[in-house]
Parts: structure tokens; sequence; C-alpha cells
């Protein structure tokens, strides 16, 4: 027979495993997993937010009376600094031929940023973006006028995939050929702009792929939020950058 004492041991170490990153704190807390070290400490108004990330440090003050913290994904371009590129280009490992009018699903996975941020009733502040993700970069389309995209290799499943939460992310692809003839893609680019985030322990995108042209594609993002899951912060509304355009064309290919 397990004893009381032992069985509240197990139950805490089970709370440990299943501890989950993302989600809402107060500004009293400290949170330890895979080298990440998040902490904020102090007394009243004055508190101390700290950040390790395997070695890598960061350290703010906080002068609130209320607020919570929201650790959630963020549009994964924002790393190692904003403006560098706004779009994320996945490629595949092995390349997928499409008949045409074939309409259907898959997955992939794609790189997690992590966003801190400071929320009340009236505002939004972002205080800090960290990865355990190494960012490399390529050119989409002519040097004269192509993009940069943040670049990420994955495979494609035709189920969910198991992740590594604090590093990647999980995204539906529904593609779509309307164009006439067979087509073989090895990547596919979406704009951070149009991206909508979702998460619970995992992070989490449902994206769509419309083939117009042998050279041309429509990629977006389904808004709905799933079920079960959270709605992560969206940098460029809490920016108050407003959304018109809600879809990005591919224009150089997609090989």
């Amino acid at each position: 027979m397990i004893q009381k004492n032992e069985f509240l041991r197990m139950v805490f170490i089970c709370q440990i495993h299943i501890f989950k990153v993302f989600g809402e704190y107060e500004l009293n807390f400290n949170l330890k997993e895979e080298g990440i070290e998040l902490s904020i400490k102090g007394k009243g108004k004055r508190k101390r937010y700290y950040r390790n990330l395997d070695g890598d440090e960061i350290e703010k003050f906080i002068y609130a009376e209320s607020g919570k913290l929201v650790v959630c994904p963020v549009e994964p371009v924002n790393l190692p600094k904003i403006g560098v590129a706004e779009h994320l280009m996945i490629e595949f490992d092995k390349p997928l031929i499409i008949e045409p009018g074939v309409k259907d699903s898959f997955f992939v996975k794609f790189p997690v940023e992590i966003g801190i941020f400071l929320v009340d009733k009236k505002d939004i502040e972002r205080i800090d973006i960290f990865t355990k993700t190494r960012a490399k970069y390529i050119l989409y389309g002519p040097p004269e006028n192509g993009i940069i995209c943040r670049w990420w290799k994955s495979k494609s499943y035709n189920d969910m995939p198991e992740v590594n939460k604090l590093q990647e992310g999980i995204m539906k692809v529904e593609v779509e050929n309307n164009y006439h003839e067979w087509l073989e893609m090895k990547r596919i680019v979406f704009r951070a702009f149009d991206m909508k985030l979702f998460y619970n322990e995992y992070a989490y995108m449902h994206s769509y792929l419309n083939i117009l042209k042998k050279t041309m594609g429509e990629t977006a993002f389904n808004k709905r939020k799933p079920k079960n899951m959270k709605e992560s912060i969206d940098i460029y509304l809490a920016k108050g950058i407003k959304r018109i355009e809600k879809k990005f064309i591919m224009e150089w290919g997609f090989k």
C-alpha cells in the first residue's frame, strides 16, 4: 500500500512532468524547464524579470500593481533581430507531387519563438522574445527583388507529429491544386503578418495553399480558434497594425 506522503510525492512529480510553459502567470512566479529559466520576483510594485536561456541572460525591472504575464508562441521571424525577415519558408525533406484538382491536407513542423508579455485590461506590452532554435535564412525569388525568409526544414506528415514543444510547432496545411497540370512542390512560403497562432502545451497554426499556376500559389491562415486551445498574442495587433491583405502570393515557384 502506498503511504500518503509517497502518494503526494508521486502526484507532485507528475505535475512537474506535465507542466505547461505556455500560459498566463501572476507577477510572482518561477519556471524552469529544458534550459529555460523564467522568473518575476519582488515586493510591492517593484519586481524583477529574469530570463536565462542556456546561459543567455536578460534582466528587467517592472513597476506594476496588477496585471498578468503571458508566455506564448509568436510569429517565428523576430530573432535574432526584428526586420531581418518577415516570411517563413518551410522546405520539405522530400518533394510533394500533386495531381490537378486534388485537395488534401498534411502536417509540417515550424520553429517556435516564445514571447513574454505584460497584460492588463488596457494594454499589452512585449518584454522579451527568445528561442531555442537556430535561425537560418534563405532568399526566395531573384536577387534584385526577392524576399529574405526564415528557413526551416520539415518532413510532411499524414498525422499530427510529436514535437519538442519548446522548439517546434505543428502546422496543418490544406492544399488544393487548381492548376491543370501535375505540380512538384519542394517548399512553401508564408508571410508572418498573416499568421495566426494558437497553443495549449504546443504551438499550432492552420494554413492554406491554393496552387494557381505552375509557379504561383497563394498562402493564408485559418483564424478560427481550435477546440481546447488558446489564442496567442498577435504582435502586429499589439503594435496597432491593422491587417488588410490576408493572403500571400508565392510568385517565384515551389522549387
